[in-house]
């Protein structure tokens, strides 16, 4: 296959796809790998690991999320390897959105960083993109910067990359679409009521 075919064929996926923005009430669930790279001050060098998320939409293109991941990361010096625990809370806006694909920018104050030796809290800025696969899920990857306060605004940054699932509330039906789709009748009319 060419490479031509091959640009051609993501621009018609990523034109004839819709994402859609999500409505409010939306929740998100997501799971994502991750790799991290630490400040060398931190006693902590490249971590690998798992997390999950949860958002909720609260208008069509903001959501506020919160996620959970844990990692394992080499040490300098010989040291030890430990696990790192990461939760963190972030409001998230969708700037651009062309078919499929969604351009995402966040930021969330209260991250925790934990360690067996390090317990911190701080700021964190998120930027990303999500590929919708199709209404209900989508192909997610960001990058997170992270700075720790009590740690003297020491960072580390990662990137996380995994699936969304898109959970859209109950919608009451419209009124309008009633009228003109009437819901089937759960009673079978008998013949003899046709035949009148």
């Amino acid at each position: 296959m060419s490479a031509r075919v091959f640009i051609g064929g993501v621009a018609a996926l990523v034109i004839a796809v819709s994402a859609g923005a999500q409505e409010r009430g939306t929740i998100e669930f997501g799971g994502f790998t991750s790799v991290a790279k630490f400040d060398q001050a931190l006693s902590l060098n490249t971590a690998y690991g798992i997390g999950g998320r949860v958002g909720a939409y609260l208008v069509p293109r903001w959501s506020m999320e919160f996620e959970m991941a844990e990692m394992r990361a080499s040490r300098p010096n010989g040291l030890k390897n430990v696990n790192v625990g990461i939760l963190s809370g972030r409001l998230v806006g969708v700037p651009f959105q062309a078919g499929a694909l969604s351009v995402l920018v966040g930021a969330g104050a209260g991250v925790s960083t934990e360690t067996n030796f390090m317990h911190s809290y701080g700021v964190d800025a998120l930027t990303g993109i999500k590929l919708a696969l199709n209404p209900n899920t989508a192909f997610r990857i960001d990058g997170v910067w992270d700075w720790l306060a009590n740690e003297k605004w020491k960072q580390y940054g990662s990137v996380r990359m995994g699936l969304s699932v898109y959970r859209t509330p109950n919608r009451r039906r419209d009124p309008a679409a009633a009228a003109v789709n009437p819901a089937p009748s759960s009673t079978l009319s008998s013949p003899q009521s046709a035949q009148k």
